[in-house]
């Protein structure tokens, strides 16, 4: 059997030369245009309440404050909004932050590019495809290797599956990351097998393969990236455990404990963190889980590591998420950036 699909078209993104982003943003400028609303609070002070904002587009988050007015503005908005934004970059606690005049709701959105508002993957989605697919040929077992092909011509799913973020913030976070973080598993694991050739490879390529697959229903991301309410309700393990059941049902003679195996990778992938709907019980699901969250840990330190190479230091800012400050020991062959960095 033959593994392959059409590579649908996926959105270029080129940068406005007639606006102002949120990486060129300097103490004392003056900011007048959109921006998506991608967090937003209503917090107490002396002089009553003020709105705490961050603004974000492609290239990244800025936060921003509004003092006067913040009570009547804040039922008027809600994440993921455009809205207009009059106010200039200030500093506070040695980060830049915008001081608002003036934030309203944006109606007309046509003359807007929505690209512009969601950072998307810098590397070649096509040739990450590709790559997935020739490692999913090595595949040997006839029923796995069926398993696999209903996913790679299912033409809605991959569209779904090629534009959908690997994460919202801490990793992969922007359009694009779920196909680049799915291969970067998928390395892992045949790596890791090379030097345990006991396991069970064809089940552990396939784990990895389908192991995020429910996060093309976990997200939504149109000007932000945020949890769907099913992601939020059921989330991305039990989704992809489903629908790679749905492809099971759909094969004939499918065996049962082939697929027990195939879906206990995908539900214990996260480990033994308290979100994981059951701990790894084997050991192709221990390995899983290891080399998932490499993968995902080495795309936030990057990123972490690079906003500080960035500024001129070697540490970054500490990371409140994993309770620590990270040090760039420099590297080869690295990127110079990561999409939506600025923060």
């Amino acid at each position: 059997m033959s593994i392959d699909a059409e590579q649908p078209d996926l959105f270029t993104q080129t940068e406005n030369p007639n606006r102002l982003w949120v990486k060129d943003l300097e103490p004392g400028t003056d900011i007048s245009g959109p921006f998506a609303l991608t967090h937003m609070a209503l917090k107490p002070y002396t002089g009553g309440k003020f709105l705490q904002v961050k603004l974000g587009d492609k290239t990244g988050r800025v936060a921003a404050v509004l003092w006067n007015g913040a009570e009547e503005v804040y039922p008027n908005l809600d994440i993921g909004d455009i809205v207009d934004v009059q106010g200039k970059v200030d500093t506070y606690r040695d980060k830049k932050q915008v001081v608002i005049r003036r934030i309203d709701r944006k109606e007309d959105l046509d003359s807007l590019d929505p690209n512009d508002f969601i950072a998307a993957v810098q590397a070649d989605v096509k040739g990450i495809w590709e790559d997935l697919k020739a490692i999913a040929r090595t595949v040997k077992d006839p029923h796995l290797l069926e398993l696999l092909g209903k996913f790679f011509k299912d033409e809605a799913i991959v569209d779904a599956f090629l534009r959908a973020p690997g994460g919202k913030q801490w990793h992969h976070g922007y359009i694009g990351g779920l196909v680049e973080h799915t291969l970067g598993v998928v390395r892992n694991c045949v790596a890791i097998a090379e030097q345990y050739p006991f396991i069970k490879r064809d089940v552990l390529v396939t784990g990895a393969i389908f192991h995020d697959l429910g996060k093309i229903l976990e997200f939504v991301y149109s000007t932000v990236i945020d949890y769907s309410d099913i992601g939020r309700l059921v989330g991305h393990q039990v989704l992809g455990d489903q629908k790679v059941c749905e492809y099971a049902q759909s094969i004939e003679d499918f065996p049962p404990d082939l697929l027990l195996e195939v879906r206990h990778l995908i539900l214990s992938h996260h480990g033994d963190s308290p979100d994981a709907v059951r701990g790894p019980q084997t050991r192709e699901a221990l390995i899983l889980s290891r080399a998932d969250d490499l993968d995902a840990q080495m795309n936030a330190f990057t990123r972490e590591i690079l906003k500080a190479r960035m500024s001129g230091r070697k540490w970054s800012d500490y990371v409140n998420l994993i309770g620590r400050y990270l040090y760039d020991s420099g590297g080869t062959d690295e990127p110079e950036d990561l999409p939506g960095m600025e923060d």
